[in-house]
């Protein structure tokens, strides 16, 4: 790809972002649009109705639609920064920015558009279905360990020089080299250029040329190209911008004075230990950083999955729901849900990865988009379902659920004989319940 058509990617990649934003914040407010403020007693009118019904399902999807759609485009973005066209890395922050931009989003929309008091307008009166209780709990997961492992990965990524100089750099100091915290602090982020560079090629290439390296230290000659192809990827290397660590000049003076290099030695090697420590520490860094992005995302996605399902948590009233094998032991299968989904939702961005990803001699490209695809369809079957499954709840499914909360709530808080009026209150309430 030359590097005119990279660039025209790159603006194309910027305006699609920039369409997909646009629609995951109108798909959100929207919900606003199709439940008007109306007075007590005034009937919806049928429009409204319908406008409701299809909105249950189409906003949700529109949404997480969106957002999935413009993680691919910012992944791309990111994936074309790093391209050899270029004399240096670009857009390395694009998810950062993106990621921020949908958080503050979905805040404002937590504290407007979804917040309690309007989310028990949109479900009032609503019972949510087994599938409706599973997708809620299941689909909400994998979008979760989604956002976990993605923001993980370009936070660890994009971040990287950020983690090392502002966080770790401060705590890489020793007793006997604090002086030169400086020049520890530059040689640190020079071994991370090194950790991002060509290391790779470069330990080949020199494991390749290990003996004629040795024959060269005694003055002999190559007798092939290795070391030719040695030097040329040394040469790439230098030019993605790789340097050799840097000695201070009183450590240097020193050394000459004394014709020993242990001072030297012992100083690139606290530095190579402090950059070991570092390393080690990057991708709990990535993580905080991910964990924090997750949790502002998930709770308003929570949100839009009650919109969409109805299911929060209470009883319907009806029996083959309340008395289902999920619902009835939730809090035994929950653990084992949300573990096995958060799983399926981590491997995601590790299949995306692998899609996006140019590789013309093979067919891992096709194979990653086919298991991210799969995983799209069958989370749209399930939102499909679950919306599909949600009815009004009849009088009878009313009074089942009150008796079951009550009977629930006198348990939890103990109410027996000894409480009297109390207890005779509760009773005497339920019996007219039934009743009616």
């Amino acid at each position: 790809m030359p590097l005119k058509e990279l660039n025209a990617t790159r603006r194309r990649n910027y305006i699609t972002m920039f369409l997909l934003l646009s629609l995951f914040t109108f798909s959100l407010y929207s919900i606003n649009l199709i439940y008007p403020k109306l007075g007590k007693g005034v009937p919806i009118p049928d429009n409204i109705k319908k406008a409701q019904e299809i909105g249950r399902f189409a906003i949700p999807f529109m949404t997480l639609l969106s957002f999935f759609t413009a993680c691919v485009v910012v992944a791309t973005m990111i994936s074309d920064g790093n391209s050899s066209l270029l004399s240096k890395p670009r857009d390395q922050f694009a998810g950062i920015y993106f990621l921020g931009i949908a958080g503050v989003i979905l805040s404002i929309m937590n504290f407007t558009v979804l917040k309690e008091h309007n989310l028990k307008d949109y479900i009032k009166g609503k019972k949510f279905s087994v599938i409706g209780a599973f997708m809620a709990l299941g689909v909400s997961a994998i979008v979760f360990g989604f956002l976990d492992n993605f923001g993980m990965k370009l936070g660890t990524e994009a971040l990287d020089d950020n983690f090392v100089q502002m966080f770790l750099g401060p705590f890489s100091t020793h007793k006997r080299y604090g002086e030169y915290k400086e020049s520890i602090g530059d040689n640190l982020k020079i071994i991370n250029g090194w950790a991002s560079g060509r290391w790779r090629t470069i330990i080949n290439q020199v494991l390749r040329c290990k003996d004629d390296l040795e024959e060269l230290s005694k003055k002999t000659k190559s007798k092939d190209s290795r070391l030719k192809d040695l030097v040329k990827d040394i040469n790439k290397f230098v030019d993605n911008g790789a340097e050799p660590l840097i000695i201070p000049e009183a450590l240097l003076k020193k050394n000459n004075n004394d014709n020993s290099s242990s001072d030297i030695k012992s100083y690139i090697k606290n530095v190579k230990e402090k950059y070991d420590m570092i390393d080690g520490s990057k991708s709990m860094m990535g993580n905080t950083f991910s964990d924090f992005i997750g949790a502002i995302l998930g709770a308003a996605i929570i949100n839009l999955f009650t919109y969409m399902t109805s299911y929060d948590g209470i009883y319907t009233g009806d029996d083959n729901i309340d008395n289902s094998g999920l619902i009835s032991n939730l809090n035994k299968l929950a653990p084992f849900m949300e573990a096995l989904f958060i799983s399926i939702g981590c491997l995601i961005p590790i299949f995306l990865n692998i899609a996006i990803t140019r590789d013309p001699t093979s067919s891992n490209n096709a194979k990653a988009w086919t298991v991210v695809i799969s995983v799209g369809i069958i989370m749209s079957i399930m939102m499909y379902l679950s919306v599909r499954g949600t009815k009004d709840m009849n009088t009878e499914d009313k009074k089942r659920s009150i008796n079951k909360t009550l009977t629930d709530l006198t348990e939890r808080l103990n109410i027996t004989e000894e409480d009297g009026n109390l207890n005779t209150t509760v009773k005497d309430f339920l019996a007219k319940v039934n009743t009616m």
